[in-house]
């Protein structure tokens, strides 16, 4: 869908304009904020990785492993992503292939244990309508994970300058259960 992708483009260009001191300080309210959405250790929770214009989830990533939960991520396998934990933020590479940012190792979860998947986005409404980055592969992954387990909570965070009034979607886009940016979140 064309106006997806000038939209992916537009929010290229926002978040080319933060700082990184805005990264980091926008990061670190994320944080703060979604420390107070875990559930209680030990959980399985499904996250991400982020990359550079994504908000910086890696110190609560560290935190939730301390407290001995299982800290999964997504790793693309044909046209699939497939859940793998890990066990400390070393357990994850760019893959050469893809390159992705994915866990190293193939440990793969039993992805119905997952009870809170914290996902990307490229943008965000508040009623939880998600753009992702265009290959679709969280919309296959939650829809299949609803079925494996319809009580897990998905909690989208994103930078204030990717939270939309509304998005294109499509039949097969998936929305998330909370939006959480530095100045908002859904509930």
């Amino acid at each position: 869908m064309e106006a997806k992708a000038e939209l992916r483009r537009a929010i290229k260009e926002r978040l080319s304009r933060m700082t990184e001191n805005d990264r980091r300080v926008e990061s670190q309210i994320i944080v703060r904020e979604l420390r107070k959405l875990m559930p209680a250790a030990p959980a399985v929770i499904a996250a991400f990785s982020p990359y550079m214009d994504e908000p910086n989830i890696t110190p609560l990533l560290t935190e939730l492993l301390n407290q001995k939960n299982v800290i999964c991520m997504g790793k693309v396998q044909g046209n699939h992503m497939v859940m793998h934990s890990i066990e400390s933020l070393d357990d994850i590479g760019r893959n050469p292939v893809s390159n992705i940012i994915e866990p190293v190792e193939n440990n793969l979860v039993d992805e119905s244990s997952i009870s809170l998947v914290i996902v990307p986005g490229r943008a965000f409404t508040r009623k939880g309508l998600r753009l992702g980055r265009g290959n679709g592969g969280y919309d296959r992954w939650l829809e299949e994970q609803m079925k494996r387990n319809p009580a897990t909570k998905t909690i989208g965070v994103c930078f204030d300058c990717q939270l939309l009034n509304e998005l294109p979607t499509e039949s097969h886009d998936r929305p998330v259960d909370i939006v959480l940016t530095t100045g908002w979140h859904s509930q």
